[in-house]
């Protein structure tokens, strides 16, 4: 699944691209996402080919946290593990 079956909005990926260098990792974002009181499900898959930086941060800091991740699942663990997925919603 790391081969994309549609075009890459290049404008709007420059544009989050750019958002993520001023805000990624600063701390006024991890303060931000520490206050959040709101449950978090992370799933994801361990074959995600992408960075894992973004979310594993993400899991250190956000408070109420539950995070499962799909052995066989890559970045769309929804559609390469759709029953793994599944579980880990009705599990919420």
């Amino acid at each position: 699944m790391a081969e994309p079956w549609f075009g890459v909005n290049e404008a709007c990926n420059r544009s989050l691209n750019e958002e993520r260098k001023r805000t990624w990792g600063t701390p006024g974002l991890r303060a931000a996402c520490a206050r959040l009181d709101v449950p978090v499900l992370i799933v994801d898959g361990a074959r995600d080919i992408r960075p894992r930086t973004a979310v594993d941060s993400l899991a250190a800091v956000l408070p109420r946290i539950r995070r499962v991740v799909l052995p066989a699942a890559g970045h769309l663990p929804w559609v390469e593990d759709p029953a793994g997925f599944r579980r880990a919603i009705l599990a919420s």
